[in-house]
This record gives structure tokens, C-alpha cells and sequence, in this order.
């Protein structure tokens, strides 16, 4: 194992995700901590929990990350104790980026270790820049550390609820808001036609996934070992599997789960919203969301407001922000042209229930 990590604050040189070494198996966890050196942990109370029983030693300073906040990754790396020779990063996206940070202010190598698989934190060497929920900067200006490897241990990740695990399905589905865009952006003169062999790409590609995850599910329709593998595969090749589109401009829906959070002040799971964000962006352009909802109800992802927690209260104030949230972002979505709001939202808000 290395002595230092290979990253540093800026730039954009952490090795593509396709490249990183992720390592699968039942018990793998207590194998490979038995021989870790001195080792802290950044992670969450519930997962720290759910991973207690089995590691091999235990660490010999633990912090827990609340939030993505770059400040508070900067006041977990100075309460991490200076003995450390490891970095583990325990639990889902929060804790893995936060370790990132604090692995990279100790000057010390990095492990990742997934209690779910929801979203692409596990395979992304960057740590976004966030001021409180506001999204800054690139990967340009980002921090980055690549990580020793990726312990995906299915004894422990099994324990979490499914739907944890099948968002991040729904970070890789909602890429179908791409193309829905694109269309509709060209036919509002906001940039050029699109390619129309890309929707049928992504066609193809969400349906491989999605026929992919069916075949891992045991006889119930419950997630297996195999399940667990084949989203981290998912995630670990999208960047590369995923269809290009040439024809510029950035779909809404990540900067519609921004702006919902940042307005909102509190969070909700990344893959679920983002999906949403798709649903939305697909029924207000034209396109066709009941397509959309059928991929992701086939991964089991969640997208209805409900069951996400959402309210008819927060949902609206999110969708009045994003306009001046997307202008401020140069985005050019239909959620910031053509807003979503009164009546309109009612009967969106309609189109939900009933799905």
C-alpha cells in the first residue's frame, strides 16, 4: 500500500472510474481489516453500526459526516486524530466523499468501503465543493484522490434496504432526460438538432442495464450478491457505456435535485431524486415519462414523492427555485424556460399520484 494518496486539491487527473479496483466478497471486509495499519474512519452512526461486526480490529479514530458541506469535510479532517496511517471511507456517498477530503489532509492512503451502492461517490475520485447545499465550482477546481481500491463486502451491503441500493440504478437511468433535452432544446432554439440514433442508444443501454438487474433477482424478487455487483458494474461504466451527446448542454435533472435541496435545506437519496428530476423534466417537455417510470419501476427505483419523503409543499418550492437556480447555472432546461408552477404544478403533481 502506498504512504500517501495520488491526488491533490485541483485539477482533474483522478484515473477513470473503469480502472478502479473493486473487490467483491462475502467476509472480505474482516479479511482485509485484520491487516490494514492504524486506520480511521469516516462514516455515518448507521453504517459504522451495520459494519462493527465485521471488522477484524477497530479504528483508532472515527469521525461522522452529517453533511456535504465543505467546511464541515475541513473540521472532520482536524478532529481525525494525526496517527492515522488509513483512511477507510464507511457508508454511502456522504461518508465516501467526505473521507476522500480527509484522506487527502492527512497525507494518507484511502480505502472505500460501500455499506450501499446508491450512488456514483464509490467510483468518483472528486470531492465536489459544496457551501452549504450550494454546488460550486468543477471538476476543474475540485479536490480529488484516487483510492487504494473498493471493498464491496455483500455480508454487510445486504443488510441495507433495497431501494438504498437500486438508486443508484436511478443515477444512471435518469441519463434518460439527455436526450428528452436535447430535443426539446433544439426546437426552442437553445442549441442544435439532435443525432436520432442517440435516443435509440440510450434505448438500448437502459434496457441492457435494466434486463441485467432482473436476472440477478432471486426467485422472490429480492436482491442478491449478484445484484449488489451488477449496479457497482453499472456505475463503475457509465462514464465510458454511457451514449454521448454531441449536441452540448446539460440536462436539469442534477441541477433540479440541487436546487430542491438548497431551497429546501435538507436532503433526500440522490439517485431517487435524480430520477424525479427525469420524470419531470420528460412530462413537462414532451416527451414520454411513462416510458421513463417503466425503466425505473423495472430497477425497483423509487421516484414517487411519497415514498421519498417529499411533500406537495417541497416539491413546488423546489420547482419555483430551479428557474433562478438554472440561470444562475447558464442551464438551459425546460424547467427553467418554461417553469413549472400553480395550476400546472396540480396537475403534475396529479400525473404523480397516479403513477
Amino acid at each position: 500500500m502506498n504512504k500517501s494518496p495520488r491526488g491533490r486539491t485541483g485539477g482533474s487527473q483522478t484515473q477513470p472510474a473503469e480502472r478502479i479496483d473493486i473487490r467483491y466478497g462475502a467476509g472480505l471486509l474482516r479479511q482485509d481489516s485484520a491487516n490494514w495499519p492504524a486506520f480511521g474512519i469516516v462514516t455515518t452512526p448507521t453504517a459504522l453500526e451495520t459494519a462493527q461486526p465485521h471488522l477484524a480490529k477497530s479504528a483508532i479514530g472515527t469521525v461522522y459526516a452529517k453533511w456535504l458541506d465543505s467546511g464541515h469535510q475541513r473540521e472532520l479532517a482536524s478532529l481525525m486524530t494525526d496517527d492515522v496511517e488509513l483512511i477507510v471511507g464507511l457508508g454511502g456517498g456522504r461518508a465516501l466523499d467526505a473521507s476522500k477530503y480527509v484522506a487527502l489532509e492527512k497525507d494518507v492512503p484511502l480505502i472505500l468501503v460501500p455499506t450501499i451502492v446508491s450512488s456514483g461517490a464509490i467510483i468518483h475520485g472528486h470531492v465536489a465543493t459544496w457551501r452549504g447545499r450550494r454546488l460550486y465550482g468543477s471538476v476543474d477546481d475540485w479536490p480529488w484522490v484516487d483510492c487504494e481500491y473498493v471493498l464491496v463486502d455483500c455480508g454487510v451491503t445486504l443488510e441495507a434496504p433495497a431501494h438504498l441500493h437500486t438508486a443508484g440504478l436511478g443515477d444512471i437511468i435518469c441519463g434518460y432526460a439527455g436526450p428528452v433535452e436535447s430535443q426539446w432544446r433544439a426546437a426552442h432554439g437553445y442549441g442544435p438538432p439532435l443525432d436520432p440514433v442517440v435516443p435509440q442508444e440510450f434505448e438500448r443501454y437502459h434496457q441492457g442495464l435494466i434486463d441485467g438487474f432482473k436476472q440477478t433477482l432471486d426467485y422472490e424478487g429480492n436482491l442478491t450478491a449478484g445484484s449488489i455487483k451488477q449496479i457497482m458494474t453499472a456505475l463503475q461504466l457509465r462514464d465510458s457505456a454511457r451514449p454521448k451527446i454531441s449536441s452540448g448542454g446539460k440536462s436539469g435533472d442534477h441541477p433540479f435535485w440541487v436546487a430542491l435541496e438548497t431551497i429546501n435545506d435538507r436532503t433526500w437519496i440522490h439517485g431517487e431524486l435524480v430520477a424525479l428530476g427525469a420524470v419531470i423534466i420528460s412530462w413537462q417537455a414532451g416527451g414520454d415519462p411513462d416510458a421513463l417510470i417503466a425503466k425505473l419501476e423495472g430497477c425497483k427505483v423509487r421516484f414517487r414523492p411519497e415514498e421519498m419523503g417529499l411533500s406537495y409543499a417541497e416539491l413546488r418550492r423546489g420547482l419555483e427555485f430551479v428557474p433562478t437556480y438554472m440561470a444562475e447555472e447558464r442551464i438551459h432546461s425546460v424547467l427553467r424556460h418554461e417553469p413549472i408552477t400553480e395550476k400546472q404544478f396540480d396537475q403534475l403533481w396529479e400525473f404523480l399520484q397516479d403513477r
